[in-house]
């Protein structure tokens, strides 16, 4: 059996070239889109249509007759990040697959350039208060799936938590793509300003001691559209914020 990692686009495919006989659509997720795969031998024929967890075995007459295979996104609802195992014979996997798809699904996205972390600062200025921001602009074309943010300050224990509808300040940090080497292509920005009065419309408040790193990683991943941004900053005034924001870019 071949393993294969998938990021399939709205209205694109990908050529696969194995001899198989059993095609197996591990994970898969689509930012909650749909995650219907549609599979094609490249020489013409009957196509199958998979969901995640579901497999095919090919009738006898048409085994060792396809060599190569196109892979296309059903309804293009957003892109296709899954596992696939290809290859003659047959595979079972009676593990829960939820754990899997976190593995599998994180490591794809990765794989595609998608998947993205960035740090900002805003330091400590008497008289007003420090926000930090993840800003998605309204040109982007993509949804940010935020799945973990982490912050500190050095001079008080709270941080507040909150979404605005327009930028703040410059930007003021770059952002990695977790795939090392790739670079940054997307359109989102690390912003921060100083403000006499809190930005934004409160979500939730992070409190760990001075100092020391806090974690917001909430059970179902924020979704940001764009035109609209997370932003972070200090309960208390005069006082510095660093966030570290890890999300991914899904397609609209």
């Amino acid at each position: 059996m071949n393993i294969y990692d998938i990021a399939i686009p709205p209205n694109t495919g990908r050529q696969i070239d194995v001899q198989a006989d059993y095609i197996y659509f591990r994970t898969g997720t689509a930012g909650g889109g749909d995650t219907t795969v549609v599979f094609q031998p490249l020489a013409g024929g009957e196509s199958v249509y998979l969901q995640p967890g579901q497999a095919y075995k090919m009738p006898a007459a048409m085994r060792g007759k396809n060599v190569s295979w196109v892979l296309r996104n059903l309804k293009g609802e957003g892109t296709i990040i899954g596992v696939l195992l290809m290859g003659e014979g047959e595979f079972q996997d009676n593990r829960v697959s939820g754990s899997v798809e976190v593995i599998d699904g994180g490591k794809a996205r990765s794989l595609a350039g998608i998947a993205c972390i960035g740090m900002v600062t805003s330091n400590a200025q008497a008289g007003n208060i420090s926000h930090v921001q993840l800003w998605n602009p309204a040109d982007s074309t993509k949804n940010l799936i935020i799945e973990q943010v982490l912050s500190v300050s050095g001079v008080t224990p709270g941080i507040w938590h909150a979404v605005t509808n327009g930028e703040i300040g410059p930007v003021a940090a770059a952002i990695t793509a977790k795939r090392i080497g790739t670079g940054y292509s997307g359109k989102a920005q690390l912003r921060q300003v100083k403000s006499v009065s809190q930005l934004g419309q409160l979500i939730t408040l992070i409190n760990s001691p001075v100092g020391v790193t806090g974690s917001f990683k909430p059970n179902e991943p924020i979704v940001l559209p764009p035109g609209f941004g997370y932003l972070l900053f200090p309960q208390a005034a005069a006082a510095d914020i660093t966030a570290t924001f890890e999300w991914y870019e899904d397609p609209l």
